[in-house]
């Protein structure tokens, strides 16, 4: 599928634009849907656009340094520089870019600002390697591999959390879709002014097997966290 780019206007930045849907752009969507942020501000009286990407600074490291950095090299042209935030706890990346936060609103329809109403694009999940690509860049993103001492032996659940219902929605159906069998749930956090917490939920070892088949996670964290679920079964 053919993107249109008339709409997003000439930039003498250093930065390419992807002109077509691809899996690896459905990838960074769902990269995008977990830990990205994205706004205009002003800056020295000019409106700038800022994006960023940040994940846990410990255990989304390898995650940053190996899939996302040469992702946004291949997808945007963009050599990304990678920085420890020791004072929020984060690792990953910002950047000031008018193109690539114009693209990401105008072109994929993403909102700025807080994701309370986010949802996959409709672009992509209108093919199977789209749907399970971006999949993917949430749970990468996202989610967690849960393994629970439950009658002597491990019992594994996946959650990927978000606080917009809208995307809850639409993973718990095109999870389901794809023969994992996932719940939901939400919760409200015993936090003033936190917003309620969506939660979709795969459970044993079964659909776990399933899972790391079919959506193929890139985060070394789960594929780490898989491989001792399968050394301690």
């Amino acid at each position: 599928m053919n993107l249109n780019l008339s709409k997003i206007p000439n930039s003498k930045e250093d930065i390419s634009l992807p002109e077509k849907i691809t899996d690896n752009l459905a990838e960074e969507t769902g990269l995008h849907i977990g830990d990205g942020t994205m706004n205009f501000y002003k800056i020295r009286k000019k409106i700038k656009g800022s994006y960023a990407l940040r994940g846990h600074r410990f255990d989304d490291r390898l995650h940053y340094e190996k899939i996302i950095k040469p992702l946004y090299q291949k997808l945007y042209n963009l050599n990304i520089s990678l920085r420890d935030m020791p004072s929020t706890g984060v690792f990953g990346f910002q950047k000031w870019s008018d193109s690539l936060v114009n693209f990401k609103k105008d072109i994929l329809k993403l909102p700025l600002g807080k994701k309370i109403n986010i949802q996959i694009p409709n672009q992509f999940i209108l093919k199977p390697s789209l749907t399970l690509s971006v999949i993917r860049g949430i749970f990468d993103t996202d989610g967690t591999l849960y393994l629970e001492p439950k009658r002597g032996k491990l019992y594994p659940r996946i959650e990927i959390g978000t606080i917009s219902k809208n995307l809850a929605d639409q993973l718990f159906h095109l999870i389901n879709k794809l023969d994992i069998r996932a719940t939901n749930y939400s919760y409200v956090p015993k936090i003033a002014n936190w917003h309620i917490v969506y939660k979709i939920s795969v459970r044993g070892e079964h659909m776990l097997n399933k899972w790391i088949q079919k959506v193929s996670p890139h985060n070394p964290k789960h594929l780490q966290k898989y491989q001792y679920f399968i050394d301690h079964s």
